[in-house]
Order: structure tokens, then C-alpha cells, then sequence
């Protein structure tokens, strides 16, 4: 005979019909740099930069050797990638969703648009390597100069990293805001720049420090507060991190060695060739399951001006 006054489990169990979704690492690429289109069929950017020579020199009457402005361009050209990812779901999966009230196409196509996204956050950050010189993207987190232009701070060579100016809560802080202040003199003392306000980029962990106190006695003023005068922005960026940036054979205090930079970015200092926007193509239906592809092409960051980049290197200790 069965017991009428006890309840079961499923019946003293509360479902919830919310469904949550855990958060993602912010994608900033899209917030930073703006975009040119150069054609949906277009396998490669090339883009050209001046590049001029004008010295006046004293003259006197009847001279003949008066110099002439000297113009010229060099030719720069950056690969496009292509990205695709698909939604796909069976009619059984879309009816169980209904059911649930869980809108499963749009779910789908945001993860697809998400996916698109951090596609091309590691390709401008991190470039593209494969295997061959046509088709490789260079990233902004590429420390060949000779490649790339860019400029460099390499914190290794003062002794002190920002990990240890964070730790010195006596000097540590003023050291610390000096040190930005040198950094942004790089784009500042540029031609043409000097009132130029630029982007800093950090992993989330240098950001924090900079939000300390400079000392127990104004503990309402902080290093981030120094320097935030100095540029237009100052956002975390997960792919400087050294497990992102790093080559996949590095060792492991290598792949722990985080990268910050400091840039303009303005329309003429550097964009993003689009190919082609994220685009639906038709959907395909096999044997009960439905397929909607997407595809988007790019060609990563196309940098014109390359000394309005300067990349900080060696900005935290490594464990071994």
C-alpha cells in the first residue's frame, strides 16, 4: 500500500524557466578601429603610403643646382581571411526549445555572431599564421619590428615590471605614472601629433593595478587617475595576454609574459579591410536537420602609419 502523505523529489523540486548564459570575454576590435570596404571578391588589400622629401637650401643669383622635392610611395598589401560558422538544429531540437519557450534560432545566431567576433579579435591582435607569406596576417601583437614598424618598450631593460612598481608602495606608484608618461611621449612626439590622444590597451590584471591607491594618505587618487588625461580610452583586451599572444611552442614563462599598447587610431593611421560583412547564405535541409551558414571576410588590421603603435613588453613577472 502505498504511502499517500510523503512527496516525492520532482514534486518538492522548483524549475526555474530562466535560462542563463555565462559571460564572454569582451571583444573590442569592432569598438576600436574603423573599416573600409574593398570589394566582396577581393582576395587581397594593397594600399599605398607617400612618402616625401622636400630641403630647401640658400640660393644665390644664376645658381643651377637648386634642389627638387622628392615624392614617392611604397606599396603595402594585407591577405583577406575568410571565417564561417553555421547554425544547425533538427526538428525535434527546434520543438523541444519552442516547448521550453527558448527562442533556439536567435540563440544560435548570436553564438554564430560571437564566434565570427572573436574570430577576428585574435586575427587583428594575433594575426594569422598559415604557413605561407601570402596568406598570413600580421597582428598587432607581432614583436618583429623589422616586419611590423611598430614601435617598442621593453620594461625588462629598466629591471622593474608593472608588477613590481605595484609593489613598491612607496615609490612604486609615481614610477609607474612616469613610466606611461615616456610611453605616451612616443605618439606624442610624433610630427604632427603633439596634441594627439591615445588608446591604451592592457590585460585586465595591469588595469587592476593601476586602480590602486598611489599612497594610504590620498587613497581617493590612483595611478589611473594620473594618467587617464594622457588618452581617449584605456580598455582591457584578453587577447595581450601572454597565453593568447604567445606562439604555441613558447615556453611556459613566455606564455605568461602579458604585452600592453599604446595607439592612434584613427581612419588614416590604420582600418579594417571588409571583404564581406557577416552574411546568411542559403540554408540547407539533410536528412531532418536544418544548416544556415554564415561567412565574413576581412583582412585582419591594415596599419598605414605603424610608429602610432608602440607595444610594452615585459609588463609583468613571469613565473618560471
Amino acid at each position: 500500500m502505498s504511502n499517500m502523505g510523503v512527496a516525492t523529489k520532482e514534486q518538492l523540486t522548483y524549475i526555474d524557466n530562466t535560462v542563463y548564459s555565462p559571460k564572454s570575454a569582451p571583444l573590442v576590435a569592432r569598438s576600436l578601429f574603423s573599416s573600409i570596404n574593398v570589394g566582396q571578391d577581393s582576395v587581397a588589400y594593397r594600399y599605398r603610403v607617400r612618402s616625401g622629401n622636400a630641403m630647401a637650401q640658400a640660393y644665390v643669383n644664376r645658381a643651377t643646382d637648386i634642389p627638387v622635392v622628392d615624392e614617392g610611395f611604397k606599396e603595402y598589401e594585407t591577405p583577406i581571411t575568410q571565417s564561417a560558422l553555421a547554425c544547425s538544429y533538427s526538428w525535434l531540437e527546434l520543438a523541444r526549445a519552442q516547448a521550453a519557450n527558448v527562442d533556439l534560432l536567435s540563440d544560435q545566431a548570436q553564438l554564430v555572431a560571437r564566434g565570427m567576433a572573436e574570430r577576428e579579435d585574435r586575427i587583428i591582435f594575433n594575426g594569422l599564421d598559415t604557413g605561407s607569406d601570402s596568406t598570413s596576417i600580421i597582428g598587432l601583437t607581432n614583436t618583429h619590428t623589422d616586419i611590423t614598424g611598430f614601435q617598442q618598450i621593453d620594461m625588462a631593460q629598466n629591471g622593474k615590471t608593472l608588477d613590481d612598481y605595484a609593489a613598491d608602495t612607496e615609490d612604486g606608484p609615481l614610477a609607474m605614472r612616469n613610466f606611461f608618461q615616456d610611453a605616451v611621449g612616443r605618439i606624442t612626439h610624433l610630427v604632427g601629433y603633439a596634441s594627439a590622444q591615445p588608446v591604451l590597451l592592457l590585460p585586465q590584471a595591469q588595469i587592476d593595478l593601476l586602480n590602486r591607491p598611489i599612497n594610504k594618505y590620498n587613497p581617493q587618487i590612483t595611478v589611473l587617475s594620473l594618467i587617464q588625461p594622457w588618452f581617449s580610452s584605456i580598455q582591457a583586451v584578453p587577447e595581450l595576454e601572454g597565453q593568447y599572444w604567445h606562439a604555441r611552442n613558447a615556453s611556459i614563462a613566455d606564455r605568461q609574459k602579458n604585452m600592453g599598447i599604446i595607439c592612434l587610431t584613427d581612419p588614416d593611421i590604420c582600418a579594417i579591410p571588409d571583404a564581406m560583412l557577416l552574411t546568411r547564405l542559403q540554408q540547407e535541409y539533410h536528412d531532418g536537420v536544418t544548416k544556415i551558414p554564415y561567412v565574413e571576410r576581412h583582412g585582419g588590421l591594415a596599419v598605414r602609419y605603424p610608429s602610432a603603435f608602440v607595444q610594452l613588453l615585459n609588463i609583468n613577472n613571469a613565473t618560471k
